[in-house]
């Protein structure tokens, strides 16, 4: 799979009474951190044994990092944060990272049919999402704002697109795959490891 057809949607609905988001559907964004699972461990010396015993303590989520192009309209990443620090809901949100497959079933409709499709990505354009097929998805749950940057810091030498960038901690994160479905439907890791063995 490559690293670029992604996107990000907001899951949490109008929670609230709010109509606020930070998924806009008209642009998408230039780089997202890949989620992460640490997981501590608390080391257990038996008397009776030579070798230390690891039992699972706890777990927590990496940071994740967003960033996107500057807008003179666009706030939502500050207002995320300003209502986080005011403690104004809603202040945590549900969140989708979506990894799409290179694959895509329209454009090889179009060539058989002899047309010439657009080349626009789904990082470019909500209108070419339905051009891709997911391939893996994360729930991001209850993430809440830790970092606001407004932009790329201001250069008169550089012709660079300014990138805001928002970082938010999750709660706990959730993988969507085939191998985690075909797990949960079975009730059993031995449909999950097959599957898993085929990609």
């Amino acid at each position: 799979m490559q690293s670029y057809p992604f996107w990000i949607f907001d899951a949490s609905g109008t929670s609230n009474g709010s109509a606020f988001t930070v998924f806009d559907p008209l642009l998408g964004f230039a780089s997202v951190t890949a989620p992460e699972i640490s997981v501590d461990v608390q080391e257990i010396r038996p008397g009776n044994w030579p070798y230390a015993h690891n039992v699972v303590k706890t777990a927590s989520t990496g940071a994740i990092s967003m960033s996107r192009g500057a807008r003179f309209n666009d706030s939502d990443f500050y207002n995320w944060v300003s209502r986080a620090v005011r403690g104004i809901a809603p202040i945590r949100r549900n969140l989708v990272l979506v990894h799409f497959l290179g694959f895509r079933p329209i454009r090889e409709v179009q060539k058989l049919a002899g047309l010439r499709g657009s080349h626009v990505g789904p990082e470019m354009g909500q209108t070419s999402l339905v051009e891709r097929v997911p391939g893996r998805a994360w729930f991001l749950a209850d993430c809440i704002p830790t970092r606001y940057k407004a932009g790329s810091d201001f250069d008169a030498t550089s012709p660079a697109t300014s990138l805001t960038e928002l970082e938010v901690k999750p709660e706990y994160v959730m993988e969507m795959t085939i191998g985690t479905l075909v797990s949960s439907v079975s009730g059993g890791a031995g449909a999950s490891v097959a599957i898993g063995g085929l990609f």
